[in-house]
């Protein structure tokens, strides 16, 4: 269901219903509210968020995007690798607020969803139930926020204590590798420098301009603020990509193979994930699931290699992109 097929009274609602004060104290005094009975206990993920404007947000781990009503009236919200919680109330069957939200702002990978879907709470003035999925409305511009229930999805893996549920072997493994790579990150204080993200973008500018690409300065100042955010957040991952992948290199060795971005340790990567197999750090549930997770990292003939003992490849991680 879109916001075009949405009941009106669910728009007018979402539009016309403002601000309450103390809600926070209301949620407390009446958990849940006597109309919130059906949201009471139900955990979500999200499925996308609908703007008037007919922008559509999809995450690209719904995993990542969950909303959990609990029967004491708090809510526990995660948006991607950021977590939160608030209040909430149904004073009357459709109507739905939360009080302010308690979340942490750590900065996730480019992409992420975080501080948009975070901010649409403070907006809800409405929800419905269709098809068993949930749609809550904001007052603000008009938003639809589309949850599907968790428990319909499978367990597909578990990954450092948390449950990936989902119909989706890609979306697994994204989610089973974006964890792992992240901790290893933490671990190993990999990521991108400020300085390295501004050499990186320069010298992609620079690259545009040789090809006769149109200019960041024929475009307006929003199309420019847009693009350069975007360039940021490229440099960003592609930076951050790349210093994990010559730590693992530099500890595990192996063979590396070629790939747009740049290249990557495919030995070292599957023998990462073996030790981290082997330490209980993750495991997948589904059988079919799991043939596809390591067909990447076991297939040779779906990968171009290094010659292997080449020169090439041994320098394969020596010239940072955003020295080149």
């Amino acid at each position: 269901m879109t916001k075009k097929h949405m009941p009106g009274c669910l728009l007018a609602i979402a539009v016309v219903v403002g601000p309450i004060d103390g809600i926070a104290q209301q949620a407390s005094s009446s958990p849940g509210g006597a109309s919130g009975y059906e949201l009471s206990g139900g955990s979500w993920r999200l499925v996308k968020i609908e703007s008037m404007d007919d922008r559509i947000d999809k995450p690209a781990d719904h995993t990542l995007y969950t909303l959990s009503f609990e029967a004491d009236g708090v809510a526990r919200i995660r948006a991607d690798c950021n977590r939160g919680t608030a209040s909430w109330i149904s004073e009357s069957a459709g109507r739905l607020r939360f009080g302010p939200i308690a979340a942490t702002r750590a900065m996730c990978l480019p992409g992420s969803l975080s501080e948009r879907f975070l901010d649409q709470f403070q907006w809800v003035r409405s929800y419905v139930m269709e098809d068993g999925h949930l749609f809550l409305a904001t007052m603000a511009d008009g938003s639809i926020i589309e949850f599907e229930p968790m428990v319909t999805a499978p367990l597909a893996a578990t990954v450092l204590g948390e449950e990936i549920r989902t119909t989706d072997a890609d979306e697994m493994q994204r989610a089973v590798l974006t964890r792992l790579f992240d901790q290893y990150a933490a671990e190993h204080g990999i990521h991108a420098l400020e300085s390295e993200i501004g050499s990186y973008v320069e010298n992609l500018q620079r690259a545009l301009r040789a090809d006769g690409l149109a200019p960041v300065e024929d475009l307006t100042p929003q199309e420019a603020e847009e693009v350069a955010a975007l360039r940021n957040d490229m440099a960003r991952s592609v930076i951050r990509q790349w210093k994990l992948n010559r730590e693992l290199y530099s500890q595990y060795g192996g063979r590396v193979i070629f790939q747009q971005l740049g290249p990557e340790p495919v030995d070292a990567y599957r023998m990462f994930l073996e030790e981290r197999l082997r330490a209980g750090a993750f495991k997948i549930h589904n059988p079919e699931f799991e043939a596809a997770f390591w067909r990447y990292f076991t297939d040779d003939s779906i990968h171009s290699f290094f010659e292997p003992g080449s020169e090439a490849e041994a320098s394969a991680f020596s010239v940072p992109p955003w020295e080149e």
